[in-house]
């Protein structure tokens, strides 16, 4: 049967697809492993294109493509003509895939309009998996062409009350993905660029037993992270044949847009090696922010070991650099002088409460250096955030810098690791630099296969966590006797306490409480969001800290 839509066009309601204005839980569940089986596509994104939605080209030199159609946005499906005239835009949850093409727009509208699904079903197949293995416990029943095979045992087992509703612009029957949240399923559902909200869109969610808030880097591996390591095929990285290795720094240097990459122990080598390799000459310089990573937490190691001498100017509050101060920074040709390399930033800026640095800032930094004969090197240990909060591909947030150092356990939550990229000639020396630090691993396709799961699996829903502190950061900046610092742009805030609330005890007591945090410069703490921290996570944070500050100031609008 069919219904019209509000833009003239004719949706196919086809029976057994789920209910007419939404998508439930379940459902995506099990079309993940109909993708998984049918298809050996194991990318979560997939399962919201499932095969009974899809319609085959016309076209003769195209005859094996396919229109995909995204079943959140379209639960009832599409006719085939409204799907081919849908598919040219980048809103429509439409598209024309082939399998020359690859799957990149399908993975960057699930990333971006249907975060808080994706959220949902990764845990959902994670939870599955564990109970069942990895291909569900319907791998081998076949109820018919097209059907939902164990969908029933699926709800039984989840929480099938969360459904996802298209955010749609002129009523449910369009089916057009947009931003507005003008109809009440999408006030319903919330999600979309901007992060995730509660709400009928979102499955009921349990408080973790322990709420750990010191650093995104206290995340533990995922089921899936666990089971790619345990199944990962490995070689020998010094012999330069770890097939899983290799997959990672090829997927890292396209996913930044450079030449090639290079895996590494920690972003700390990262940097050191990276940096070192711009100041290849003993007694070069490199100028960077007085309160950078580089500057204070990597134990001066460019010029112990490296014999860089830093330059350290002073950062803005934003985290930037004023220009005419590396301007003037940057030595004459002078025999008196060292000789000035490289510029270094930081993105996001840690210390500086994880403030995005602006695109454009960058840009000019990268003009600037080049103009100057020096490079442009980005401490990226959070620069997936900062993609995220800029709303940027990873690539054109680095486009500027000739080096990146990517971290891949912040952020993604990958157990170890991080990569540089730059060109194939600067990662060669990086090759030969890291072997000298000690930093060349054997089998480390066990790793590498975990930071592999991790871009795939939190990658396309970092930006919940920068929603998760902004809930937060709300929430405390109403209870008396806290501060939050402005603005929060990403997934860290700085708290300052009341004199009269001693930080120690507050972590003290907060950690009798199973939430674990870290004080930070003076009376203050500082608090880091990551994909283990859920929205009762949040709540309960909050809750812990009206306590604890009323139990010392009394009561809120008490004399």
């Amino acid at each position: 049967r069919t219904v019209s839509g509000s833009r003239g066009m004719t949706r196919a309601m086809t029976d057994g697809a789920g209910s007419a204005n939404s998508t439930r839980l379940s459902e995506l569940l099990e079309n993940h492993f109909d993708q998984k089986r049918n298809h050996r596509r194991g990318a979560l994104p997939w399962a919201f294109f499932p095969d009974r939605l899809s319609h085959d080209f016309d076209e003769a030199d195209e005859k094996h493509g396919r229109f995909v159609v995204c079943c959140v946005c379209h639960p009832g499906g599409l006719q085939k003509s409204a799907a081919s005239s849908l598919s040219g835009g980048k809103q429509t949850g439409v598209f024309r895939y082939h399998w020359r093409t690859g799957q990149r727009s399908i993975t960057d509208h699930v990333s971006k309009k249907h975060a808080d699904a994706l959220e949902a079903l990764t845990k959902a197949r994670d939870e599955h998996v564990r109970k069942h293995g990895e291909n569900g416990a319907s791998a081998n029943r076949d109820d018919g062409v097209g059907g939902k095979r164990g969908a029933g045992e699926l709800s039984d087992e989840i929480d099938d009350n969360a459904r996802f509703f298209p955010l749609v612009k002129d009523g449910p029957a369009d089916g057009l993905g947009t931003d507005s949240d003008e109809t009440p399923a999408a006030k319903q559902a919330k999600t979309g660029r901007g992060g995730a909200r509660t709400g009928a869109g979102r499955p009921r969610q349990e408080c973790p037993d322990v709420i750990d808030m010191r650093s995104d880097t206290v995340t533990k591996p995922t089921p899936a992270m666990r089971r790619a390591m345990a199944e990962a095929e490995v070689g020998d990285d010094v012999f330069g044949d770890d097939p899983t290795v290799i997959k990672l720094e090829e997927e890292m240097a396209k996913t930044f847009g450079k030449q090639a990459a290079l895996f590494v122990p920690s972003g700390t080598m990262g940097n050191l090696i990276a940096v070192g390799v711009h100041c290849e000459v003993r007694g070069s310089e490199f100028i960077c922010g007085s309160l950078s990573h580089i500057h204070i937490y990597e134990q001066g190691g460019l010029a112990t070991l490296m014999g860089a001498h830093p330059r350290p100017l002073t950062n803005r509050a934003d985290g930037t650099l004023d220009v005419k101060e590396i301007a003037a920074a940057i030595r004459p040709d002078d025999q008196h002088f060292p000789v000035t390399k490289v510029l270094c930033l930081e993105q996001t800026h840690n210390k500086c409460g994880g403030r995005v640095l602006p695109l454009d800032y960058v840009d000019k930094c990268g003009e600037f250096a080049a103009e100057h004969g020096i490079a442009l090197h980005l401490d990226g240990a959070r620069i997936w955030n900062a993609a995220a909060a800029l709303g940027v591909t990873p690539a054109r947030a680095v486009e500027a810098a000739d080096s990146v150092s990517v971290c891949l356990s912040k952020a993604l939550g990958a157990p170890v690791g991080s990569v540089i990229v730059g060109t194939r000639e600067f990662i060669a020396k990086c090759r030969r630099l890291r072997k000298a630090c000690g930093g060349t691993m054997r089998q480390a396709g066990t790793l590498a296969a975990a930071a592999l799961t991790a871009h795939g699996e939190i990658g396309p829903v970092i930006h919940v966590d920068h929603s998760r502190m902004s809930d937060l950061a709300a929430g405390l900046s109403k209870i008396q006797g806290l501060k939050v610092q402005r603005p929060v742009q990403s997934n860290i805030a700085f708290v300052s306490l009341d004199e009269r609330i001693d930080v120690k005890w507050m972590v003290a007591e907060m950690r009798k409480r199973d939430v674990v945090l870290i004080p930070w410069v003076g009376n203050s703490l500082r608090l880091v969001t990551h994909h283990e921290i859920n929205q009762p996570a949040v709540a309960k944070v909050l809750r812990c800290f009206e306590e604890l500050c009323a139990q010392v100031l009394g009561p809120a609008g008490a004399a």
